[in-house]
């Protein structure tokens, strides 16, 4: 099975590269926003964003908030693939969750599934349908940057310390995944968030992107054999 997760991962860098690009040109379309500044989304994003950062560096990390919504996003992927799920831990140490069964997306979930960012959207949304909170946009925007901020520091910090989860399915393959689905949720977030990025504008891209890479990986497939030749004669 690892065999296949391999080749697999190999083929999807392709869509993640083109994914990159997409997401790319949808954040240059989104831009800091015009008019008043509390009506400024990326802005409000991004000052979220760039609190947390600075939190994590000046008072170290939350190991126990982070341990907290690893193991409640395992639960959360769990019980959406219909698996039982029992003896759940969460603390300072480590924790750990018991699941009638597995697959890459309840193993691999806490990575790339930012479960405060979601509940952030979640309340929001869910406040919305009892009142007009329309004009605390921006305490929303600043919740949820500094949110997806905790998740993405704690997740690169998480892989760098050869997680048990990371290995079951192979490395390559959970990278690729990791980082492809962390690409489709933050799709997925700009588009709910911007009136300007629509899901079909940036599937549009997304498929523009594919052919642009693959066909920069024909033309370069084509070139090799002359970069070949050329390297040799140059080594005699």
């Amino acid at each position: 099975m690892k065999v296949f997760k391999f080749f697999l991962a190999i083929a999807l860098l392709l869509p993640c590269v083109a994914l990159t690009l997409a997401l790319y040109h949808a954040v240059a379309t989104l831009g800091l926003g015009h008019g008043p500044w509390l009506h400024r989304p990326a802005l409000w994003l991004g000052l979220g964003f760039g609190c947390w950062l600075a939190v994590f560096s000046l008072l170290g990390p939350s190991v126990r908030a982070y341990v907290i919504s690893h193991e409640l996003t395992h639960v959360f992927w769990a019980l959406l693939m219909g698996a039982k799920v029992s003896g759940l831990k969460a603390g300072a140490r480590g924790g750990q969750v018991l699941v009638s069964k597995e697959n890459w997306l309840i193993t691999l979930s806490p990575y790339f599934f930012p479960l405060y960012a979601m509940l952030v959207i979640a309340l929001y949304y869910g406040l919305s349908l009892l009142a007009d909170v329309r004009p605390f946009a921006a305490v929303f925007y600043y919740l949820l940057g500094f949110a997806w901020s905790f998740h993405l520091s704690f997740t690169w910090l998480a892989l760098r310390q050869n997680q048990s989860d990371v290995r079951r399915h192979g490395w390559l393959f959970s990278m690729i995944v990791i980082y492809g689905m962390n690409l489709l949720v933050l799709a997925l977030l700009i588009v709910l968030l911007s009136s300007r990025v629509t899901l079909l504008s940036l599937a549009a891209q997304f498929g523009h992107d594919c052919l642009f890479c693959w066909r920069w990986l024909d033309h370069t497939a084509r070139e090799l054999p002359a970069l070949w030749r050329t390297i040799t004669r140059w080594a005699n």
